[in-house]
């Protein structure tokens, strides 16, 4: 039987807290104050996973020097108030209680700057739950989650007495730099479906297993029974999607039942995927 995960690293904003109002407000007021249009906050969701930096220059085309500036008055704002305007995911904390109480050792590994992560995880009360905090500095410009993982891992493997194996770590995430940074570490990865990521995204980026709540990720078991029966669970599902379209189906109007074989077939694929 497949080992259960001794070590869980954990991104921060996306997967342990809900931050997109104050990140949102902090770089709106970077971008007024850069004198560029803020456009739909929706877009901004772009903006929660890679270093801010990189993205103001790769989605508002500011040049380096511009991207300082930018950085600067995020950082002004989201010192103030932005980085206060957080709250945990429902089902977080007793996730995190389950994982300990079975001692697992809990990690995060985040591309927020350190002493930021550690306010936020201060302020919202979970800071109780992890062994060790890992996240570039303030004045780091370029940093990745494959780099980072390595450093956890690093971590573990100076300061465990237990025998630490890579091969009992895993990363979870919602965004496709926390796959893509585990892939680069060499370790497994879960990626969380309740973050600001979605399925189609965490797969191409080569995810390991996908989270739909927080609970499940305290289910290892389940997580792991579910990765290696995944094709049967979809049979399954399919199966009672379609027994209930059919059920439906059959007590609709007439009209219904002169759909071509070809709608009825799509609107089931749909279903099912």
């Amino acid at each position: 039987m497949e080992a259960l995960y001794q070590y869980i690293i954990f991104d921060l904003d996306g997967t342990l807290i809900k931050s997109e109002e104050g990140l949102y407000d902090s770089i709106t007021y970077a971008l007024e104050k850069s004198g560029v249009d803020p456009g739909d906050r929706k877009d901004m969701k772009r903006m929660i996973g890679p270093v801010l930096w990189e993205s103001f220059q790769k989605f508002y085309n500011m040049s380096a020097e511009e991207a300082d500036r930018a950085n600067a008055y995020f950082v002004e704002a989201y010192d103030k108030e932005g980085i206060y305007k957080v709250s945990v995911y429902e089902g977080v904390v007793q996730m995190l209680e389950s994982l300990r109480n079975a001692g697992r050792i809990l990690l995060v590994v985040t591309a927020k700057p350190r002493d930021m992560a550690e306010i936020v995880l201060n302020h919202t009360g979970i800071d109780q739950y992890f062994q060790a905090v890992i996240g570039p500095a303030r004045e780091d410009k370029k940093t990745d989650k494959g780099s980072l993982l390595k450093k956890a891992l690093s971590f573990l493997a100076t300061t465990r007495t237990d025998h630490f194996q890579k091969e009992q770590a895993v990363m979870v995430g919602d965004r496709m730099f926390d796959m893509n940074g585990a892939g680069e570490a060499g370790i497994r990865s879960i990626g969380v479906l309740y973050g600001y990521g979605d399925r189609q995204e965490l797969i191409k980026a080569g995810a390991t297993y996908i989270a739909e709540t927080p609970k499940l990720i305290s289910r290892q078991g389940e997580l792991l029974w579910y990765q290696k029966n995944s094709q049967s669970i979809m049979n399954w599902e399919c199966t009672c999607v379609r027994q209930v379209f059919f059920h439906r189906w059959q007590q609709s109007t007439r009209a219904t039942l002169q759909l071509s074989t070809t709608v009825r077939t799509s609107t089931l694929r749909a279903l099912c995927f």
